[in-house]
């Protein structure tokens, strides 16, 4: 620690000097610090406080070349960033030291404010490349704690271990003898609903060593449960709350850490904050999001970009990153409060409404820009982000947890701002769509003849954009549906048969008619999985999800078979063997379309959807809870596996009766399909059991 200290900056009347070297050091200090469980705390904590307080005056030494940090936010973001990062860990940690750490971080924030609001008394061009990026970069951890044992900080900088020291062709090799290349049909609110994060956490591992992670990240998680949505997942999280690639985090403007359980999954410890100082945040952020203020200061970023061509600022303004950077740390400081003043509550709600508002005007102004669209600061991404938190600090769902009397209306306004849709959803589908095009995320190891294996993939980035703002508005359904059926058994009865009715609905001469079914079953999927332990609401669902399928033969048939998986997931016997009736006979129907040795092209079968029931039987063997089920699960894809194998010597029978023979082996292909399966349920069985099992 004493050596640590050494090699941090030093004070010197009240201003740091901070090259790499040094804040690497601190960095350093502050791993030690969370994971020796706040060793040295009374001589680390005082030290860090008092860098903080100096962020204002830092002297900053940039690396001279230019080239190391190459598309990397600001420095002094990122050392903000990782700062108060750490300072929330150790509050978290330690709750007599909480206090002490939200006085400090609110004090730098209100000096950084004051030089932002008062432009002319500062020197500009420092003002742009130091003082704008410290404050989005505490904004960007402020309020934001681990829920598990492993700090934040020790996930920005995770501990090298031997296997990424390999060459990434060793790696590669690795990834692909493993199998088990799935693409998640988990998102995070149906994650949330399934099970704790600790049964879930060591099971999602097995299933995906790729996957989607969060927001718009492209690196592959090392382990990944979150589906569409995610992750930790806005730009940044997965619900088990591992972090996928580090970088992203120093890289990727707005990324964050989250504490909402849409994103984190579950919430076991409380950060509480006192009220004095959550109106002074408020109050801060209000000031921050000033028209007049960001205006000045985007004013200020063109004069100096202007003036300095050489110079990398790396923002092209600075009212858009900062406007979703405060909503988004608004979202998450406030999450979990709890008793909080009827006052301070209608203040916050109307503000956050006021915002919304003004943000869709917002968006309805920039939708046609398209200055940025190919770089990573994009104004419409950054608005879209600010409207999701706004959607969220709006908590229509935690609105109808408090007063169930409101529940018809909004759910009524949440089900058509989806199945209408809302116009806004719409035009943030079309960019998505444009930018994020792309076929499923099915990954599969083919290996030939002489065990060289081929990965075949599809890779997801982070959910986007429009996911985001889709799946909270399919997560506040499910919340408002839990409190209403409290007081009105027949309310969720009721909003599935209008829900369900969008599914059959002639939409022809809209182009944009598929989002409708698709958004429909998406959110029957997370009724079901939300409100499993209620009466009457899985097996109308089901029903609903069997009649629409391949009703007629499309992709949805591909999302419906995600839902259905999601319910299995839940362990519901019933559900489980009705699902199971269905995934067998698209098993054995498209192997024996396959296989069949005069292909009617008429006859297609279920091949368009045969893998992705391989897919949601992998999820299923990952996360189904219960030894019984486990139990059942085996001996089903074991007997499976026999019928298929008996379905192409049938095949194979036949096409000799008509034609040259063909070798038994010519369907060994649709087996193959199954041994990953079963690989990943061996997994989670008792070896006891195994010897009970007649193959």
């Amino acid at each position: 620690v004493e050596k640590l200290l050494c090699m941090s900056p030093v004070d010197f009347h009240g201003i740091f000097q901070l090259d790499e070297r040094r804040r690497d050091a601190v960095i350093a200090l502050g791993v030690f610090l969370t994971e020796s469980k706040l060793q040295h705390k009374e001589t680390v904590v005082p030290y860090l406080l008092r860098l903080l307080k100096g962020l204002p005056k830092v002297q900053w030494i940039e690396d001279s070349s230019g080239k190391k940090h190459r598309g990397k936010l600001p420095v002094a973001e990122n050392f903000s960033f990782c700062l108060v990062t750490l300072l929330f860990d150790v509050a978290q940690r330690d709750p007599t030291l909480r206090v002490q750490v939200l006085e400090a971080i609110l004090d730098v924030m209100e000096v950084l404010l004051g030089m932002c609001l008062a432009p002319q008394t500062q020197d500009k061009e420092n003002l742009c490349r130091y003082a704008v990026p410290c404050l989005i970069g505490i904004g960007r951890a402020f309020g934001r704690y681990s829920n598990a044992d492993e700090s934040l900080l020790s996930k920005l900088f995770p501990k090298i271990t031997p296997q990424s020291l390999k060459a990434p062709h060793e790696m590669d090799g690795l990834r692909r003898r493993s199998f088990n290349d799935f693409r998640s049909i988990l998102p995070s609110s149906l994650l949330t609903a399934c099970q704790s994060c600790d049964s879930l956490r060591h099971k999602t591992c097995s299933v995906s060593s790729v996957s989607q992670a969060s927001p718009e990240r492209t690196t592959a998680a090392p382990c990944s449960p979150g589906g569409t949505n995610l992750h930790y997942f806005e730009g940044s999280y997965l619900p088990d709350g591992s972090t996928v690639d580090p970088q992203y985090y120093f890289s990727t403007i707005s990324s964050s850490f989250s504490v909402s359980p849409l994103f984190t999954g579950c919430s076991t410890k409380e950060f509480h904050i006192p009220l004095e100082y959550l109106r002074q945040l408020l109050q801060m952020v209000k000031r921050i999001v000033a028209e007049s203020v960001l205006k000045t200061l985007d004013a200020i970023l063109a004069e100096v970009i202007e003036a300095n061509a050489n110079l990398d600022l790396y923002y092209r303004n600075f009212s858009d990153p900062l406007y979703v950077v405060v909503f988004k740390m608004l979202r998450d400081t406030l999450y979990h409060m709890k008793d909080l003043q009827t006052a301070f509550v209608k203040e916050v709600h109307d503000f956050v409404l006021e915002q919304f508002n003004s943000s869709q005007s917002e968006l309805q102004k920039i939708l046609h820009d398209t200055e940025y669209i190919h770089h990573e600061f994009n104004p419409l991404k950054l608005r879209c982000q600010a409207n999701a938190a706004c959607v969220d600090l709006m908590g229509l769902g935690h609105l109808c947890e408090r007063f169930p009397v409101a529940v018809h209306s909004v759910t009524a306004s949440l089900r058509d701002f989806l199945v209408i849709p809302s116009p806004v959803l719409v035009k943030v589908y079309k960019y998505h769509s444009q930018y994020n095009s792309g076929g499923s995320d099915i990954k599969i190891s083919v290996t030939n003849e002489h065990s060289e294996a081929t990965v075949l993939s599809s890779k997801k980035n982070q959910p986007s954009m429009y996911e985001q703002l889709r799946d909270i508005a399919i997560d506040n359904i499910c919340r408002c549906l839990k409190a209403g059926s409290v007081a009105d058994p027949e309310i969720v009865e009721a909003f599935l048969a209008s829900l369900s009715n969008r599914l059959y609905i002639s939409q022809e001469n809209d182009k944009d008619a598929h989002l409708i079914p698709d958004h429909t079953i998406r959110a029957l999927g997370h009724i079901a999985v939300a409100m499993r332990d209620t009466p009457k609401v899985m097996e109308p669902i089901l029903q609903i999800l069997q009649q629409k399928f391949c009703q007629p033969p499309s992709q949805l048939d591909v999302l419906i078979i995600d839902q259905l998986g999601c319910m299995v997931i839940t362990g519901n016997q019933y559900i489980y063997q009705e699902v199971w009736n269905l995934f067998q006979q698209i098993s054995v129907k498209a192997s024996s379309v396959v296989y069949s040795a005069t292909k009617d092209h008429k006859d297609h079968g279920y091949r368009h959807c045969s893998l992705a029931v391989i897919n949601a039987l992998a999820n299923i063997a990952a996360n189904l809870q219960g030894e019984q089920l486990v139990d059942e699960l085996l001996v089903n894809l074991l007997e499976l596996f026999v019928q298929l194998g008996l379905e192409g010597k049938r095949a194979s029978e036949r096409a000799s009766e008509k034609g040259p023979a063909l070798k038994a082996s010519s369907s060994a292909g649709n087996l193959g399909v199954l041994i990953p399966v079963i690989a990943v349920v061996f997994g989670e069985v008792d070896i006891d059991f195994m010897w009970e099992v007649n193959v």
